[in-house]
C-alpha cells in the first residue's frame, strides 16, 4: 500500500517535489512511514478521495473502517447533514424525546411550587 500511495502523492499532490513537502519544507511524511502514525491532511482530504479503493485501504490500514463520524449514542457511523449533528437520525429523535420529557418534568414542578 505504501509505494501505492507515494505513487498517487508523485502525481497528483500539489505540495509535493523531489521527495519533500513544500508546506512543511521537510520530506513527505509517508515516504518512510513505517510506523503508520503520521498523517498529512492534504492528502487525506484533497488527494485521497479521488481513488476510493485506496482510501478503504489507507483508512482500514489505520485502524478505520470508514471515515464516517459516529453517532454518540448508539455508536453507529451515519451521515451528517451538517457540521454541528452528534447523532444518527433514529438516535436523534429519542434523543429529542427524551430532552422534552425532561424539560417538561421540570417546567411542571416549577409551576406547581
Amino acid at each position: 500500500m505504501k509505494s501505492e500511495t507515494m505513487r498517487l502523492i508523485e502525481r497528483a499532490c500539489a505540495n509535493y517535489g523531489d521527495g519533500h513537502c513544500l508546506i512543511l519544507d521537510r520530506p513527505c511524511v509517508y515516504q518512510n512511514d513505517t510506523t503508520n502514525l503520521r498523517r498529512c491532511s492534504y492528502f487525506e482530504q484533497a488527494i485521497l478521495p479521488d481513488n476510493p479503493t485506496l482510501e478503504a485501504k489507507y483508512h482500514g490500514a489505520r485502524g478505520q473502517v470508514d471515515n464516517k463520524p459516529r453517532c454518540e449514542h448508539c455508536g453507529n457511523p451515519f451521515e451528517r447533514k451538517s457540521n454541528r449533528q452528534k447523532f444518527c437520525v433514529e438516535c436523534a429523535v429519542e434523543i429529542r424525546k427524551q430532552k422534552q420529557r425532561k424539560y417538561n418534568r421540570e417546567y411542571r414542578t416549577k409551576r406547581a411550587l
